[in-house]
């Protein structure tokens, strides 16, 4: 965010209403600090429904942008896990296109299960921006939103792939053989 030269006021995060709003003390220490939009983790269209009008208006009155974790929680080693269909159906929805990142070093930082973060790198690779929403001739809702995970799926894979490659070459280079594959 701060890359971005953008106010911080200017992003909201979708987090999870039963882990960011589970006490009140911890909704008010959330809300004006991480500018946190709440949704259920199993939400019915009613709940979805009051989500997607809180992102509508946050993105119609700030100009703002949304953070989505595709995941859906933290990874406990840091590799990536399997997307779940919330950011597609949001970017679906909402009709905004997708930048994807990759960020690395979080797991270590704050672990799963701690609320306290130590000190440590951290790393966030941004993709150029995707226009997912597009609905191709024939597509089914079912099979657009898996097509749109697909495609984020791929675009972030290949952000984390960049620094798999990078490690390989630094690996190959302090033992000599990083000549042979340029």
């Amino acid at each position: 965010m701060t890359a971005s030269g953008r106010s911080f006021r200017s992003f909201a995060l979708i987090g999870a209403s039963d882990y960011f709003f589970r006490s009140r003390r911890l909704r008010w220490a959330v809300s004006p600090l991480m500018n946190v939009i709440p949704i259920d983790r199993e939400p019915g269209a009613k709940s979805l429904s009051a989500c997607l009008a809180t992102c509508r208006q946050f993105m119609q009155q700030n100009g703002g942008s949304l953070i989505l974790y595709p995941e859906g929680t933290r990874s406990q080693d840091g590799k990536v896990q399997a997307f779940k269909s919330g950011a597609a159906l949001f970017a679906i929805e909402l009709g905004v296109p997708v930048v994807p990142a990759y960020i690395e070093g979080t797991h270590h930082i704050l672990p799963k299960g701690h609320y306290v973060p130590s000190a440590g790198p951290v790393t966030v690779r941004f993709g150029e921006p995707v226009d997912l929403a597009r609905l191709q001739a024939g597509e089914l809702p079912r099979e657009r939103r898996r097509r749109v995970v697909e495609q984020l799926t791929q675009s972030i894979r290949m952000l984390s792939s960049r620094r798999e490659a990078q490690e390989l070459a630094t690996d190959l280079g302090k033992r000599g053989t990083a000549s042979q594959f340029h």
